[in-house]
């Protein structure tokens, strides 16, 4: 495995079966991440999310996270996760996310947890941008959004 959270290329993300991903890494199982059955939990799948969430903002230019001038806060508005099969310490996963759609002022993104070849969980969130009052919306920067549709191949609503 290669050191946590290093980005995967394409062809590694096909390989282990995120055809449709452009964003991910590898990582593996903690023992505090495990229940009583000795299995990952399933609010663990939420933290994944929320850390590629986190990472995939920056990388493609939605914010900094700097709190400051015109940098937009990202509000999770909606997330939703489907568990598919159990994970277990020390398993090493592939984790993705990507954009699926863009409206001017919000987007839905999409992910995957995928380990031996095996889809393990999927999820997916509502993002609302807003300014830094907390209230308002805002549009999200057009570099960003160029980056979502090349790289994610995300749609356009609205």
């Amino acid at each position: 495995m290669d050191a946590p959270h290093t980005l995967l290329t394409k062809n590694q993300l096909i390989a282990a079966g995120l055809d449709d991903f452009a964003y991910g890494y590898h990582d593996k199982v903690r023992f505090y991440e495990l229940d009583a059955l000795n299995h990952v939990n399933n609010t663990v799948f939420l933290k994944w999310f929320e850390t590629i969430r986190v990472s995939y903002a920056m990388a493609r230019g939605l914010t900094t996270y700097s709190h400051q001038g015109d940098d937009p806060q990202l509000v999770v508005r909606h997330l939703s996760a489907d568990f598919l099969a159990p994970m277990y310490q020390n398993e090493v996963y592939t984790i993705a996310a990507r954009t699926r759609s863009i409206k001017p002022t919000s987007l839905i993104m999409d992910y995957a947890v995928a380990s031996d070849g095996q889809i393990k969980g999927t999820g997916d969130c509502v993002i609302i941008s807003l300014e830094q009052d907390g209230k308002t919306r805002r549009p999200h920067f057009p570099e960003a959004v160029r980056a979502m549709v090349e790289l994610d191949g995300a749609a356009l609503i609205g």
